[in-house]
């Protein structure tokens, strides 16, 4: 056998968070579905880890791609103002994709209470955590 023996996704974050200057806890619950949290005395993250075979496109659309970890991701029993995110790692690359995954959105359009369009609407779609407004 040659090389030394492949790390875990887990050992493998818990250093990239250490990297960045977080601490990195497990999750010890198993009926709870995401990884660990990662976490400062100012902030902290829930973070769920995923390993995926094929490469990912630049754009990528993370509710798209994987539609159940996302609402799985979602549904989980922390408070929503815990910042929520996905890392996925690929076969080909080094790095995790770090994806922010906020509790509940909706895709606005950034009407005024009027109804209308303004006049320069932002490009690009718009995510807004709150309720859809009327």
């Amino acid at each position: 056998m040659r090389g030394r023996k492949a790390a875990s996704l887990k050992d493998e974050a818990k250093k990239c968070a250490e990297r960045m200057g977080y601490h990195w806890t497990d999750n010890t619950d198993p009926s709870v579905s995401f990884d660990g949290f990662m976490y400062r005395p100012s902030i902290m993250f829930a973070v769920k880890l995923k390993k995926h075979r094929y490469g990912l496109s630049y754009d990528c659309i993370i509710e798209q791609e994987f539609p159940e970890d996302v609402a799985d991701f979602r549904a989980l029993p922390i408070p929503p103002y815990i910042p929520r995110e996905l890392w996925v790692r690929t076969q080909n690359e080094r790095a995790y994709r770090r994806f922010y995954v906020p509790a509940r959105y909706h895709c606005g359009d950034r009407r005024e209470h009027s109804g209308k369009l303004p006049e320069h609407p932002l490009p690009g779609r718009v995510l807004e955590e709150g309720p859809v407004p009327d």
